[in-house]
This record gives C-alpha cells, sequence and structure tokens, in this order.
C-alpha cells in the first residue's frame, strides 16, 4: 500500500505530460504548408497480352478428360521442349535413385508413367514403348498400368 502512494502520483503526472504532446496546432501547421500546383494530369493504360478466359471447374467436371490439355502458364501453350527434357531428367534420375533404394519401391510404377508421358510429349515413341513395356512387365497389378492395357 505505501508504494500506491507515490506510484499514483507519478502515473497522474505522466499523464499531464503526454496530453500535452498529443496536442497539435491545426492551425499552424495549414500556415506553413508549402502548396504545390498541379500542372498536368495524365492518363496511362494498359493492356493485358493474350487474356484467355476460362470456365471454373467444379464437381464432376473437374475429372473431365480435357482437361489435362489445359495449361495456364504461358499463354496456355503448354511447356517448352527444354521444360519437357528439364522433367524428364529429373523423372530419369529420380527413378535411378528409387531402383537403387529399392528395387520394389511403391513409387517406382508412379515415375515411370511420367516418364512415359513426358516421351510422348517429346515425340519419342521407340522410349515411351519401351518404358511401357518395362512397367507392364514390372507393375501388372498397378494402378498406373491400366493406361497401357
Amino acid at each position: 500500500m505505501k508504494n500506491m502512494k507515490y506510484i499514483l502520483p507519478i502515473l497522474a503526472l505522466g499523464l499531464v505530460f503526454a496530453q500535452d504532446d498529443d496536442d497539435m496546432d491545426l492551425d499552424a501547421m495549414w500556415d506553413n504548408t508549402v502548396w504545390n500546383e498541379i500542372e498536368e494530369v495524365t492518363t496511362k493504360e494498359y493492356e493485358v497480352e493474350k487474356v484467355t478466359t476460362v470456365a471454373g471447374v467444379r464437381g464432376a467436371e473437374a475429372e473431365d478428360e480435357a482437361l489435362h490439355h489445359l495449361y495456364y502458364r504461358q499463354s496456355m501453350k503448354g511447356p517448352s521442349e527444354i521444360e519437357l527434357n528439364k522433367a524428364l531428367g529429373k523423372l530419369l534420375n529420380t527413378l535411378t535413385a528409387l531402383k537403387e533404394k529399392n528395387p520394389d519401391h511403391e513409387k517406382i510404377p508412379e515415375v515411370t508413367h511420367y516418364i512415359i508421358q513426358v516421351y510422348k510429349k517429346l515425340n519419342n515413341m521407340p522410349k515411351s514403348k519401351e518404358m511401357e513395356k518395362e512397367l507392364l512387365a514390372t507393375s501388372p497389378d498397378s494402378k498406373w498400368t491400366k493406361f497401357y492395357k
């Protein structure tokens, strides 16, 4: 209780001084403001290149077969050959690593499926067929082999 005798007057005095800082002389600020005249107003217009409108996908439409043909990058052109080759290299590295780790790894059929798809996009049908045969031989019951039966 003794401490309250000292704390309360200090707080009250602090509030009095803090109140002075908040008071601003708005009239003086108005009088001292430097006003610049706007000399010219311009309008800038911009256009977006190649606007492509697409419908939203809802419910069962999300599983429509045509959706895998849609690309939402690069004005819907699809990935370039360079990008496909980069993806193929990463997929082949992943497949090699999975086979070294465990020849029966559960992700091998999925990665092989993606490799086949990239080969098809690159129009490398001999490699695509070779990978299909390998996938069907190694994982005939996998959900990824239903595309090649």
